[in-house]
């Protein structure tokens, strides 16, 4: 972990990387309303930076356990979604510094919906349909990219 100080630093010159999670069950994808910024308030999937020194799939089954409460799951039950990039205008420690992440998103798709333990990333979690999130514009672009890419994926299977 960097210090504020640093951290803003790298905002500022230098991408992060990041990973996503997207979890689907029956034509949904889960989604939690994010406390922080960039995109405060609004619906998003759960994920995080990779930390120096981090492997991805270690990076991975932490924001599964710190994020979602999820321990029984394994970097097997994820597919990567490929690399998107994502850039915002504001970041989270200050609102005129913009953030560009290097995200390379994963999906897990669910029998039965899991038991998710809310953090202090996400005011609250709810599942919705993934057909909704691809059309709805009170959804981020980000967020109907991906459920467009799963709806896909879903129904080429």
């Amino acid at each position: 972990m960097l210090d504020a100080h640093t951290f803003k630093t790298v905002i500022g010159n230098a991408p992060l990387v990041s990973i996503d999670l997207c979890l689907v069950c029956e034509g949904q994808i889960l989604l939690g309303k994010r406390n922080n910024e960039p995109l405060k308030g609004e619906w998003f999937t759960p994920g995080g930076r990779i930390y120096k020194n981090e492997t991805w799939q270690y990076s991975l089954l932490r924001i599964v356990k710190t994020e979602l409460g999820l321990c029984d799951t394994a970097v097997e039950d994820f597919a990567l979604m490929g690399m998107w990039d994502h850039f915002y205008n504001n970041s989270a420690l200050d609102q005129n510094i913009s953030t560009h992440y290097v995200n390379l998103p994963h999906y897990a798709q669910f029998k039965s919906k899991p038991k998710i333990t809310l953090d202090d990333q996400h005011g609250e979690f709810k599942w919705f349909d993934l057909s909704e999130v691809s059309r709805d514009e009170k959804f981020h672009p980000y967020m109907r990219k991906y459920a467009v890419w799963l709806l896909s994926k879903i129904q080429s299977q």
